[in-house]
């Protein structure tokens, strides 16, 4: 949990970053943001991005604020969905100014978030299970086969 809030983290924050670059350029011919890779971005998404990756990598270090910032991230990037096909069908409500390759990414994080969220946590490690520490300084016991 604590690395996928890590790493969701890094993305969003690089993704908010490199998104400020052609927020600030010209409009385009169409009166609409230029787009990064075909992804639509303007200066509030991408500091709202910028901000939900600085708080995923703050939430990396415990396990409870890294559940807590999966809920945070699905709930941001469903209304980032919600209020991006509401701009889709009606510019004028456009805000956000995404299209729909962005609504897709949104979507996509909403998702992630969500798996960051409820995904199952396991105790053990990979190459075998840990030995069980010592209660009261009585010395571990181990199970013999």
């Amino acid at each position: 949990m604590q690395l996928g809030a890590l790493v969701l983290g890094a993305l969003l924050m690089i993704y908010g970053l490199v998104g400020f670059w052609p927020a600030f350029s010209p409009l385009g011919a169409d009166g609409r943001q230029p787009t990064l890779l075909g992804l639509e971005v303007n200066p509030l998404r991408s500091a709202l991005t910028l901000a939900l990756g600085v708080i995923g990598m703050i939430s990396a270090t415990r396990m409870s604020s890294a559940r807590a910032y999966g809920w945070v991230l699905a709930v941001v990037s469903a209304a980032f969905v919600v209020f991006g096909i509401l701009g889709v069908a009606d510019p004028a409500v456009d805000w956000l100014g995404m299209n729909t390759p962005a609504i897709v990414v949104a979507g996509v994080f909403a998702v992630l978030g969500l798996v960051l969220a409820l995904g199952r946590v396991t105790r053990s490690f990979p190459g075998g299970d840990r030995e069980e520490p010592a209660v009261h300084g009585e010395p571990a016991r181990r199970e013999r086969h």
